[in-house]
């Protein structure tokens, strides 16, 4: 394994099941140099069971961990956004980056199809719920990259999160078909409308730990758009326990140089650098 940094990791202030603590030492035992904590920021939804609630002692918890373990691995202290969040009149608006990150991931967790909220990574059945209501599989896509594209476009995160969040199921509850070229194309038309940002893609191997998908975000079609575009990428195991620090690093390093790739972005103290795969 040459990854040794991972900045896709949850803990108990979200929805981890882990402290910070435990977390950092589960790094370690993984060999990290590098690790950062990008809990779900605060969206102020009711029905968001996993956003940060005390968000200062999350990052004086951070900081407090960093010092304490700076000797043996470095701590990012970063925030896993949301696409939008709850406006001061009760509407949806874009969130903002809190100043103490080191680095912010951009995500769509949600879909607002006439006025309702659905998750679309909590259960199949909300998918397929928010799916009916939009009228078609196409159509949810096009809003949720229509949604994504005005994300990426108005706030300067740092890395494209699961881009495909929506496939989460699909090996076991099949909502589309992911080798249809009239899919891909479809897809793609947005993809290579979000490279051209300059963003970080994370290769997220958080579903295989959680027994949902055998492979990372996104699929191998979307990779190959990414290394055609010249597109940095990032594996990480968007880790919600210790047990998945480094979660398929391995096997989806081999997937990346089966598919051309050299290289991977790495966070460090003076900002994100390319290592060698």
């Amino acid at each position: 394994m040459t990854t040794r940094s991972n900045i896709h990791a949850h803990c108990t202030y979200c929805d981890g099941k882990n402290t910070i603590e435990e977390m950092i030492q589960a790094a370690i035992k993984s060999n990290l140099i590098s690790f950062g904590f990008s809990s779900h920021a605060h969206t102020d939804y009711d029905f968001d069971d996993c956003q940060v609630m005390d968000v200062d002692g999350y990052f004086n918890e951070l900081e407090a961990m960093k010092q304490k373990y700076r000797d043996q691995i470095i701590i990012f202290k970063g925030m896993e956004l949301e696409s939008l969040v709850k406006g001061p009149d009760g509407g949806d608006v874009l969130p903002e980056i809190d100043p103490r990150c080191d680095f912010t991931i951009g995500s769509c967790h949600f879909t607002r199809p006439n006025g309702k909220y659905f998750c679309i990574d909590y259960k199949p059945e909300m998918l397929d719920d928010a799916i009916k209501e939009f009228g078609s599989v196409e159509d949810f896509i096009d809003d949720y990259f229509t949604g994504y594209l005005s994300f990426v476009d108005a706030i300067p995160f740092d890395v494209v999160g699961h881009i495909d969040l929506y496939t989460k199921f699909n090996e076991k509850h099949p909502i589309l078909d992911q080798d249809s070229k009239k899919y891909q194309n479809q897809v793609l038309h947005y993809i290579d409308q979000i490279v051209k940002y300059d963003r970080i893609f994370e290769v997220n191997t958080g579903a295989i730990s959680r027994g949902y998908r055998s492979t990372p975000y996104p699929h191998p079609f979307i990779l190959e758009r990414l290394l055609e575009k010249k597109a940095p990428v990032m594996i990480t195991s968007d880790t919600h326990s210790v047990n998945s620090v480094t979660c398929c690093f391995d096997e989806t390093e081999r997937l990346l140089k089966d598919i051309g790739f050299t290289e991977q972005m790495q966070l460090t103290e003076k900002g994100f650098v390319s290592v060698p795969l």
